[in-house]
């Protein structure tokens, strides 16, 4: 119950609409005690010849009408319909306020559980699909409608029921409103039994399901890249196989609740039958009329349904923990916590200047005991361009990824301008830097928005200026709505050096004191890349800057170079130091030339 606390505010959150489920409840549990008694006066009064209640009798009289069998037949009809009215508007009206408060629970939680998903570090996106935290999100955060529900609102109206047709059920029969409670003790021991069991069955039916839906998300993903090997087969044969796993935990849990339901039915069928054997007796000894007992059946339906409810609380808040937790193991497990805190606010100097970073003796790695860097000690002063180097996974995106805290050093410390970053809120440090990773990420919206993704009020100039300076406007122009364009999710309708153009516009828009650039050339024809590094070199003249490129041309003109090697920095200096040094960078540099003279010749 502890943990189902957690969901607490977001129920009492909707109120409102509680208030009205709850009084719909007793209306509809008043209404309900009701349906019974038209059929007692059908058979007691109209068709028994028994004598007519002075209450009703009087009530008739008050309409202009007798009470002749005639008579009580067509108002035992009328109430039947009436009532039947009355309850299907007050189910109706449940619904609707269930649906409504139900939603807005679910959407809170959601809510709340997709911010925290966005806080949460890499590392954790990283080891967790996004299959799983899609299932997470919109399939395990509907635990809170289904707990407001089994913890609050059922609870009460089975209270209620029960009250109710115990009352008039002693007043009616005390025997047989013993009997009917015989039966309930073994109804809490079948909820005891199949409660932890059921929810086993929930947990591992729906992580099945999480297995599926990231299966299909990762092959729509890498769709050219499965279609290019031809792999259609092999990733259907894969769904196929995910699937029958997914329907044998389903078919297993089904069986499961229906051997519940077998077995609750059994109970249940077993008390109406007692009831029945001795209220026949006692209605052939005239202890009490025909009419009595088939109205005490029907209280003793409800008065089981009502116990099975209330001990199927049990059980369904079982199957819902399933849910909970892994609702929860994202919300608040400490093993889920993001590895990056935010702390308090420290101001950095002002945008408009370019600023100090020192890297000092940082040491780091993505699994324990696995480092990526070791030691790494590299300072660029304000309006420095500074290149990182080296083999890949030598740790040269890993570095920079230090400075907008996608991930914390085990060791050493990272400062702008003195100031260690984990003392700075974590939106001021990132409003400071400006980032073009290796992949260009980019949104399923029109091209304006993703290039002014991070300035959403940015003017159409700005943005088209953007563009030009990452010479990306002449394809823009020739796209059919031009910046209004539309692209595909990833960009898919642009080609690999278009979508990177968009990913650098993006960086240069937010004109931001840092700037990193993480292999910003990637992607680009020797013929664009020219021009684009004439204009990188205009526009890093007001900024510090960190860039990363395999491609030795692109950073010649570099303040210095940051050689990295099995995640140490191995030699630090110009282009023209580091070729007379004849280390690392000379050999890199001269197997590129040679390479590319190579393919001149060709």
């Amino acid at each position: 119950m502890r943990r189902f606390k957690r969901l607490i505010p977001y129920v009492i959150r909707q109120w409102r609409w509680l208030s009205a489920i709850f009084v719909l409840t007793l209306l509809s549990s008043a209404s309900g005690a009701l349906r019974p008694w038209p059929l007692k006066l059908l058979v007691d009064y109209a068709l028994g010849g028994e004598s007519v209640p002075v209450v009703l009798t009087s009530g008739l009289e008050s309409v202009g009408l007798q009470d002749t069998p005639s008579t009580l037949v067509v108002f035992s009809a009328a109430v039947t319909l009436a009532l039947f009215a009355l309850n299907s508007a007050l189910s109706i009206g449940l619904n609707l306020c269930w649906t409504l408060g139900g939603q807005r629970m679910v959407y809170d939680l959601a809510g709340d559980l997709f911010a925290r998903l966005q806080r949460l570090s890499l590392r954790f996106h990283a080891r967790q699909s996004v299959g799983d935290s899609l299932s997470r999100l919109t399939g395990d955060t509907r635990v809170v409608c289904s707990v407001a529900d089994t913890l609050f609102m059922t609870p009460v109206q089975h209270v209620l029921t029960l009250c109710g047709m115990l009352f008039i059920g002693f007043a009616l029969d005390p025997v047989l409103a013993t009997l009917a409670v015989v039966m309930t003790p073994l109804l809490a021991l079948s909820s005891r039994f199949f409660g932890k069991r059921l929810k086993r069955r929930a947990r591992l039916g729906r992580e099945a399901k999480s297995r599926l839906m990231s299966f299909v998300h990762q092959t729509f993903r890498a769709i050219p890249l499965v279609q290019a090997y031809g792999t259609q087969s092999r990733h259907t044969e894969g769904f196929r196989d995910l699937a029958e796993d997914a329907v044998l935990l389903t078919q297993r849990g089904n069986l499961l609740g229906s051997s519940y339901g077998l077995i609750n039915g059994l109970i249940t069928t077993t008390g109406v039958a007692l009831v029945l054997y001795v209220g026949g007796v006692r209605v052939l000894s005239g202890a009490i009329p025909l009419g009595t007992l088939l109205v005490f059946l029907a209280y003793v339906r409800k008065m089981q349904s009502a116990s099975g409810g209330l001990f199927k609380i049990f059980t369904k808040l079982k199957s819902a923990e399933a849910s909970l937790d892994r609702v929860m193991e994202v919300m608040e497990s400490d093993d889920f916590l993001p590895e990056v805190r935010d702390s308090e606010k420290v101001a950095l100097a002002p945008r408009n200047r370019p600023v100090q970073v020192c890297f000092e003796g940082i040491s780091f790695g993505y699994e324990p005991d696995q480092p990526v860097l070791q030691e790494v000690t590299l300072e660029a002063l304000p309006g420095e361009v500074v290149a990182l180097v080296g083999p890949t996974g030598a740790g040269k995106s890993t570095l920079v990824s230090l400075l907008p805290r996608f991930y914390d050093p085990w060791e050493g410390r990272v400062t702008i301008d003195g100031i260690d970053i984990r003392r700075v809120k974590l939106a001021e440090l990132r409003s400071q830097i400006s980032i073009v990773l290796q992949d260009p990420f980019l949104m399923p919206l029109s091209v304006a928005d993703n290039i002014s993704y991070g300035q959403p009020d940015a003017s159409h100039e700005a943005i088209r200026q953007a563009a030009i300076g990452a010479q990306a406007d002449s394809f823009i122009s020739r796209l059919p709505d031009g910046y209004e364009t539309v692209i595909g999710e990833g960009g898919t309708r642009l080609s690999g050096g278009e979508r990177q153009r968009l990913s650098i516009a993006r960086a240069l828009l937010k004109d931001a004191p840092l700037l990193i650039l993480d292999e910003p050339t990637s992607s680009l024809d020797v013929e664009t890349e020219v021009s684009l590094v004439d204009a990188l070199q205009r526009l890093v003249k007001e900024r510090t800057t960190f860039i990363i490129a395999h491609r030795l041309s692109t950073i010649q003109h570099a303040d210095r170079i940051a050689v990295l090697d099995a995640g140490r920095l191995v030699q630090l200096g110009s282009h023209a130091e580091l070729l007379a040094q004849e280390g690392l960078y000379h050999r890199f540099y001269t197997k590129q030339a040679s390479t590319s003279q190579g393919r001149a010749t060709a």
